[in-house]
């Protein structure tokens, strides 16, 4: 152990010491120290530094298979193959050095791994352009997207849009962070809110990464706010300005005219009538929409809900000179519903019908039982549902303007509409009603042949 544990330059000193020693010290006792004899030892000591170099040499040879050999089972060969002296100075650093290595790889695919995995579980598009204004790497979303094939292809092959471009260029050059907003030339429907941020590809490059996040349906909904602002606000300011009109009017040149003071109060109480109605369907569609997301839980017997909104709609029907008729399937399932809601939805539909049908006609309201709900039905389809249809034989409505029907303040007939007390929203209520309940609100009208509003609900047993 003390021999194998000096060093090489200390073990070939003692080995020459050890070697020469005995000659040198015979030949000073008998007065016979010359320069031949004297070779003697130094020719000793060269042979023993040879035998220790070919002992290092034989350790280097196998340190370097050692090494070699590490990766596979090198570590609990160390002992065998150096020896117990190099494996103790020579193995042990290495071995930690090879585990440490070995962690950090483990650490950095790991990371990699994660970042692919996060990569592709983001919903929002990411690319990432190289100096070239080359996409170097996109998530699924991406791909899916702008319909970016595999490999890398061209930023101008993807967008078009010159403000995107331009920010990509500033962005790589100062180094900063930048946002903007663009629409795709080949999806001039769809509108985007852009981030994107500097980033290295390698080599000392300077990319840029792109974060997109589709904002079509904000945009959308912030158009609709607009819409519904000015759509009130048009419908509230003609009964206004009349109102408005007819008492300075009264309040001057007819201050004194009983029979112009009549007329006048009449039209106003009308049209005070017209903005209390819209102003009623307003807090109903608001009330609707805050309790959309939890469904009804009362039990009730569509048969009854039907009769007691019979009741209550034949006056206006007779007013009308119409004809109400009822055909309920006997031995209606039960269903989960808000009695007063669907109530509210049916008396919309039937009083459409008796204001937009034939005057004097007939409206039928059909209750209906379905084991397997057909396609109309769409997301009952296949299913137990119950369909509450109000059917009437008026003008009907054209095939262009069915799917706007329910949309707040749309009006086939404008006029018409509003000459007979129509605030636009009767059948947005009803939507909104119905998809609060699970169910559809199924259209379907040609013109001359009549109408037929179904609304199809889940079934909650069977009969």
């Amino acid at each position: 152990m003390f021999w194998s544990g000096l060093p090489r330059f200390w073990r070939n000193l003692l080995a020459t010491v050890l070697v020469a020693a005995p000659f040198l010290a015979v030949l000073a006792l008998l007065d016979r120290l010359d320069l031949t004899l004297a070779l003697v030892p130094v020719a000793a000591a060269g042979a023993a530094t040879l035998v220790t170099s070919h002992s290092d040499r034989a350790e280097f040879a196998a340190c370097g298979r050692w090494i070699a050999s590490l990766g596979s089972a090198g570590e609990t060969r160390a002992s065998v193959e150096l020896g117990e002296d190099a494996a103790a100075h020579i193995a042990r650093p290495v071995i930690e050095l090879q585990r440490r290595r070995r962690r950090a790889e483990r650490r950095e695919q790991d990371g990699r791994m994660m970042l692919e995995r996060l990569k592709a579980a983001l919903p929002d598009p990411v690319i990432l352009v190289d100096d070239g204004n080359v996409i170097v790497d996109a998530n699924d979303s991406a791909r899916h997207a702008f319909d970016i094939a595999g490999g890398e292809v061209p930023l101008t092959r993807v967008f078009r849009d010159p403000g995107l471009l331009r920010a990509v260029a500033t962005v790589r050059e100062k180094r900063q962070p930048a946002e903007l907003a663009f629409t795709p030339a080949s999806m001039p429907d769809r509108r985007y809110a852009a981030h994107l941020e500097p980033l290295a590809v390698g080599d000392g490059r300077r990319g840029v990464l792109l974060l997109l996040r589709e904002d079509s349906e904000l945009v959308m909904i912030e158009r609709m706010r607009s819409d519904f602002i000015a759509n009130v606000s048009h419908e509230l300011r003609t009964p206004l300005s009349s109102i408005v009109g007819f008492i300075e009017t009264l309040q001057g040149p007819a201050r004194d005219d009983a029979e112009a003071r009549a007329a006048f109060l009449g039209i106003m109480t009308g049209e005070a009538a017209r903005m209390q109605r819209l102003v009623d369907d307003l807090l109903s569609l608001s009330r609707i929409e805050l309790a959309s997301h939890r469904p009804p839980e009362e039990t009730c017997d569509p048969a009854e809900i039907v009769g007691h909104m019979l009741d209550r709609m034949r006056p206006v029907a007779e007013a009308s000179r119409a004809v109400l008729e009822c055909d309920l399937d006997p031995g209606l399932p039960k269903i989960l519903a808000d009695s007063v809601q669907l109530d509210h939805a049916l008396s919309n539909l039937v009083e459409n019908a008796i204001k937009y049908g034939a005057e004097g006609g007939v409206v039928r309201i059909v209750a209906t039982f379905y084991r397997s709900a057909g396609d109309e039905a769409i997301s009952l389809a296949g299913s137990p549902a119950v369909e509450l249809a109000v059917i009437d034989k008026g003008p009907g409505i054209a095939a262009e303007h069915v799917p706007r029907l329910t949309e707040r303040f749309y009006r086939v007939d404008k006029a018409r509409s509003r000459s007979i007390g129509g605030t636009g929203l009767g059948l947005a209520i009803v939507k909104h009603i119905v998809r609060r309940h699970q169910g559809h609100l199924h259209i379907e009208s040609r013109p001359g042949k009549g109408s037929r509003f179904s609304i199809f609900l889940p079934a909650r047993d069977g009969r």
